[in-house]
């Protein structure tokens, strides 16, 4: 049977690639890199790889060059790479498994293997019979191992907010190409835009439900039909993707996507109050009960057309999907004081992104065309603060930029490492020369709560730090955020008048939502950046649009909401 390559499968297989050149060498760093950037790409694509190779479009996928391209084809055409193959002789197979664990890279991945580790789970087992410290482990490393095995037990099958997006917005798309179709949603977390979800829920408003169905099981990006009725289905697509289907009438269309939309804990509290009006919910509607406890008959059941009217029927405003995990939505709700949450187009630039003068792929002209497209006033190129880094003749090369161009503004800034000793990467006189600075954690992530609390807030005490990136340092699905006060940390930044960062890149989505409305209290402003490397890249600040939202922010709370003048003097910018 013909293996069907997945987009994680790809993925996986292009850093297996990337780990191997770095075990074995036979490639340079950049060439290494390219693997690494493309593995990305592939995993966070819109679309499916294979169906961009059959039609020719691979190089739609930003970061996948000619090169990795023919390997691509060569994969989809005879199921193997021959100049893969080569790369990968004589390295054992474990050694990919253990690059799953957090905190272990190719080196160690390859030493472990080489010492015959086989799994996971024997890896373990040699690490606590004190096997592996006979080897010469030093028991840190081995400690740390320990703490990514757990970390890795703990992952789901879950599936980043952008992937679950992108597929359930493929097949929204499909489903409204019936005429039978009225209105078309996604239920459940991917509606409230949890940062990773399970399987995707779709809902479908229609008169004629056989229709619906019959349509759903014949989109194109279909594997198998798991189950079909009258109303419901469900079918697996690329990377075992589950979607189920759930087809209500128009007239009650409001109540199905109250009621599977959530989360679990916001329907309890609403169902809850609705008892107390003698009111009965469902995904059907809202039915009256007697004092005796039954309902009354079929012409008092009250159909929801849409949620508006499913929340107006209980006495409150309509509550934002985002908002629903019972946080005070409701008490807000009843009393109208709802916040207006923040939107993507309130955003006029981007603050956080990086051009090949770092690890990024394209330059900064092709980056602040880019952001112009997008209808950004504005875009900061925050490149890594490589010591080897010509930082005069980039500043040279932005300046330039400017005198060019009169729509788009770039705006000098880095991103500097925090030293694990609280120092920052490079000296006070190269960082007062940028516009903008973002601090952050890219290494010793395993430090104590206090040596990282310290650490944070000695680094946002510098007079050159602007915000706090990514502040947790989490990988979703990969690496948990770093060990840290928040309070004491979002009491400092506050203090010292400095921003935090929404990351929102899609392994990121950092700072949290339950932290940033922590933050909030403290009336810290926020920043929402893309943490671009590359123009593909761009189009995603929804995502962190969506953490702010389900954290409660407004307009008002995010700094690059404002135009540019306004920013440059928050920022003390001289032009």
């Amino acid at each position: 049977m013909e293996k069907k390559f997945s987009n994680k499968d790809i993925a996986q297989l292009l850093r297996n690639v990337s780990a191997a050149y770095q075990v074995k060498g036979g490639a340079n760093s950049f060439q290494i890199r390219a693997y690494d950037l493309a593995a990305d790409a592939v995993e966070h694509a819109s679309s499916d790889a294979r169906a961009l190779w059959e039609t020719g479009d691979l190089d739609k996928i930003p970061g996948v060059g000619a090169n990795i391209a023919n390997y691509l084809d060569e994969l989809y055409t005879t199921g193997e790479v021959k100049h893969f193959k080569q790369v990968f002789k004589q390295i054992p197979c474990s050694m990919f498994e253990f690059l799953k664990i957090s905190g272990i890279g190719p080196k160690t991945a390859y030493k472990l293997a080489d010492t015959g580790v086989k799994s996971i789970n024997h890896l373990e087992t040699k690490i606590k019979d004190g096997s592996l410290k006979r080897e010469g482990f030093g028991e840190k490393t081995l400690a740390n191992i320990l703490e990514g095995i757990e970390e890795f037990r703990r992952k789901s099958d879950r599936i980043l907010l952008p992937v679950a997006w992108d597929v359930a917005s493929q097949v929204i798309e499909y489903l409204k190409k019936n005429k039978d179709v009225t209105s078309a949603d996604p239920l459940g977390s991917l509606r409230r835009k949890v940062a990773t979800v399970g399987d995707i829920d779709i809902s479908v408003a229609s008169k004629d439900p056989k229709s619906v169905v019959e349509h759903f099981l014949k989109f194109p990006g279909k594997e198998r039909v798991v189950e079909a009725g009258e109303r419901t289905a469900t079918i697996s697509v690329g990377g075992g993707i589950r979607i189920d289907l759930m087809v209500q009438p128009p007239e009650r269309y409001g109540s199905l996507l109250q009621h599977f939309t959530g989360s679990k804990h916001h329907n309890i509290h609403i169902r809850k109050l609705a008892r107390e009006k003698s009111l009965s919910l469902s995904e059907y509607g809202i039915k009256k009960i007697e004092q005796s406890g039954k309902q009354f008959s079929e012409d008092t059941f009250i159909k929801c057309q849409n949620e508006q009217e499913f929340y107006r029927r209980l006495g409150m405003s309509y509550i934002e999907p985002e908002l629903r995990e019972d946080q005070g939505e409701i008490e807000a709700a009843l009393s109208n004081k709802l916040p207006k949450l923040i939107a993507l187009e309130d955003i006029k630039g981007d603050l956080h992104t990086h051009s090949f003068w770092s690890d990024g792929k394209d330059s900064i002209a092709d980056m602040a065309k880019a952001a112009m497209s997008l209808g950004r006033e504005y875009i900061a190129l925050t490149d890594h603060s490589y010591p080897s880094l010509n930082y005069s003749k980039r500043s040279k090369e932005i300046e330039q930029f400017n005198y060019s161009q009169d729509n788009i503004r770039v705006i000098s800034g880095l991103e500097v490492n925090i030293n694990a000793d609280s120092t920052l990467q490079i000296p006070d006189n190269i960082l007062a020369k940028h516009d903008i600075v973002f601090a952050s954690v890219h290494t010793s992530f395993r430090q104590s709560k206090d040596e990282m609390t310290k650490r944070i807030i000695r680094a946002m005490e510098s007079p050159h730090v602007d915000a706090l990136a990514h502040p947790t340092g989490r990988l979703l699905l990969e690496r948990e955020g770093i060990d840290v006060d928040w309070e004491e940390v979002f009491k400092r930044v506050a203090e010292l008048g400095k921003f935090i960062e929404i990351n929102s890149f899609p392994n990121r989505l950092d700072l949290p939502d339950t932290l940033v409305r922590e933050a909030k209290k403290f009336g810290i402003k926020f920043t929402i950046d893309t943490d671009s490397h590359q123009v593909g890249h761009l189009g995603l600040m929804e995502y962190g649009i969506s953490v702010a939202r389900r954290g409660w922010l407004e307009k008002v709370d995010v700094i690059n909401t404002l135009p540019y003048p306004k920013l440059k003097d928050i920022l003390g910018i001289r032009d």
